[in-house]
């Protein structure tokens, strides 16, 4: 009777630790369960700002003006085909304007080169055609004016050109093209068609990095960005981080994402950065209203 004792007691404990293991094993495989999210890129493409077509079809005074302000002084004898010849009339121009930080975080248009960020009063992409061939300036200068507009323009802003290092936007200064200002705006003759930012370099020696993770969402297909109030920069994380963060920087965090159902979700912190940290994302569930709103906002 003794030994039959035992053996339930032994069957039973054993049970009980099983079932605990379970359960134990059960919670574990419930908190590695991540939300998931499509690609933010669709959702971002379309609310990005259109691009603006002008056909030249005669010699005018000018200038062609965008939707946001942008002017454009140009003529047919500024254009080369890539085999280096001249054109004739019509020919096409083709304007896109981000001049707001919610018009950068949509074309995912960062204002960030080489890693130092820039001071920006806005970015546009400007493009010639003849046809289906997209044409280039000819190297000399004062052959293109643009104005961009901007109600209290500062000095010592240049023209930087949109370039692509590691699959992403990055700018470059080279060559150099300084913009000059007036009541108006900011002008300049570019050295070349594409991506101009008007912008400078607001880097620091002090600076520091931020990692983004989450316990609740997966962060593979969300947009993150960091938006710098003071000098109207946009920072884009790739692989869930941001670098060289001058030390002091007032930020606005914002994350992006789309579920399998098309549905929005977003998360938003201030903060002001002072060391390397970590940042916990939690999305919740927002409208396209609600997230232009706060975009809008920045």
């Amino acid at each position: 009777m003794k030994k039959t004792n035992a053996f339930l007691i032994i069957a039973i404990s054993g049970l009980a630790a099983s079932l605990v293991l379970y359960s134990c094993s059960k919670q574990r495989v419930t908190k590695a369960a991540l939300n998931t999210y499509s690609p933010v890129n669709t959702y971002l493409a379309s609310k990005e700002q259109p691009t603006q077509t002008f056909v030249i079809d005669s010699a005018g005074g000018g200038p062609i003006i965008g939707k946001q302000g942008t002017e454009i002084w140009g003529a047919k004898n500024c254009l080369l085909t890539p085999a280096g010849d001249t054109i004739g009339y019509p020919f096409t121009i083709t304007l896109v304007e981000l001049y707001t930080a919610k018009d950068m975080i949509y074309y995912e248009m960062p204002t960030v080169a080489g890693g130092t960020i820039l001071e920006t009063s806005g970015e546009i992409r400007l493009q010639a055609f003849k046809g289906s061939t997209q044409l280039s300036l000819k190297p000399s200068q004062n052959c293109f004016e643009i104005q961009m507009p901007c109600a209290a323009p500062i000095s010592g802003m240049d023209a930087w050109y949109g370039i692509t290092t590691s699959g992403h936007p990055d700018w470059t200064s080279n060559p150099t093209t300084a913009f000059t200002t007036n009541t108006a705006g900011y002008i300049t003759y570019p050295a070349m068609l594409g991506w101009i930012n008007c912008g400078q370099l607001a880097g620091s020696p002090s600076n520091s990095t931020i990692a983004f993770s989450s316990t609740t969402d997966d962060l593979t297909n969300v947009g993150i960005f960091v938006y710098f109030p003071a000098t109207k920069t946009v920072m884009q994380a790739y692989n869930s981080t941001t670098t060289n963060i001058p030390n002091g920087s007032n930020i606005e965090i914002v994350a992006i994402g789309v579920d399998a159902s098309g549905g929005l979700h977003s998360f938003y912190q201030t903060q002001t950065v002072t060391a390397n940290n970590t940042v916990n994302i939690t999305l919740t569930a927002t409208t396209d209203a609600a997230l232009t709103t706060q975009l809008t906002n920045l």
